[in-house]
């Protein structure tokens, strides 16, 4: 399976279960890299990248690279009381997840071992979460430049390694980052920015759509996600991506099912 050939995605983050997955008929599933009861061994991965009919389909790992989380393998208690120099404020929304100052040396070092596990339980790919945060810390280039390293890491490793980054568009207008990126993967396109289920302000629609369109002509696939009220809309957006050339997907925003 060539990324460029999918029709369908999935995307789950919590409850995963291997036999699940592998019973479904995506193309592309975006998975944890654990679930409750540890880290998903490569038997596990393997299982989940054949389909029903036995034709294969991509398996992606999740990983935020913009935010620490506190149930990560790599999160030390100590940090709470004593907070290290990359790590920043707790997210409100997110409880457990904390801002991280991504351009500092100590924080990428975490994560570049952090892809490594990923790449050797043999996921095909990694989605990188959180790369938005470039807009609330500043250091735009320092995050371009960060993703760019993981990629060289990762390809370096497996060139045929996928590197899947979400949210953060704006970055699509600087050619050096889509040269580092397989696909881009955007939440919350049509709906969702200032409230669950509504509708997003046309001019950002109209601007978002621009950038995503400069990585889908040279030949990269657009992954949108989005989390609608009803089956009404989930209808309606659905359309709409599909009439954009993008792959779509819908879901509940806590991604607890596939």
């Amino acid at each position: 399976m060539s990324l460029k050939d999918i029709k369908t995605w999935g995307y789950q983050l919590q409850n995963i279960k291997p036999a699940k997955i592998a019973g479904t008929s995506y193309d592309l599933v975006v998975i944890d890299y654990a679930s409750d009861d540890g880290a998903f061994s490569p038997a596990q991965v393997e299982e989940m990248k054949h389909k029903p009919d036995g034709s294969r389909r991509l398996v992606i790992s999740y990983m935020s690279i913009g935010e620490a989380e506190t149930y990560r393998p790599y999160w030390n208690k100590e940090w709470k009381k004593q907070p290290p120099g990359w790590l920043g404020k707790e997210n409100r929304e997110w409880r457990g997840n904390y801002a991280v100052r991504f351009w500092q040396p100590e924080w990428q070092t975490i994560i570049f071992d952090y892809v490594d596990k990923i790449v050797s339980a043999g996921f095909d790919g990694v989605y990188l979460d959180k790369v938005d945060e470039f807009e609330e810390m500043g250091h735009e280039q320092e995050m371009i430049e960060f993703v760019r390293r993981i990629s060289s890491r990762v390809k370096a490793k497996r060139p045929d390694f996928l590197v899947i980054s979400q949210n953060g568009d704006a970055l699509l207008a600087n050619k050096q980052f889509r040269d580092v990126i397989d696909a881009f993967a955007r939440e919350d396109l049509f709906l969702g920015e200032d409230d669950d289920g509504k509708p997003n302000k046309p001019a950002s629609v109209t601007e978002s759509i621009a950038r995503l369109k400069l990585l889908a002509a040279e030949g990269k696939p657009v992954l949108v996600v989005e989390y609608p009220r009803n089956n009404q809309q989930a209808e309606q957006v659905r359309r709409d991506i599909a009439a954009l050339g993008f792959v779509g997907h819908t879901a509940r925003r806590d991604l607890d099912r596939v």
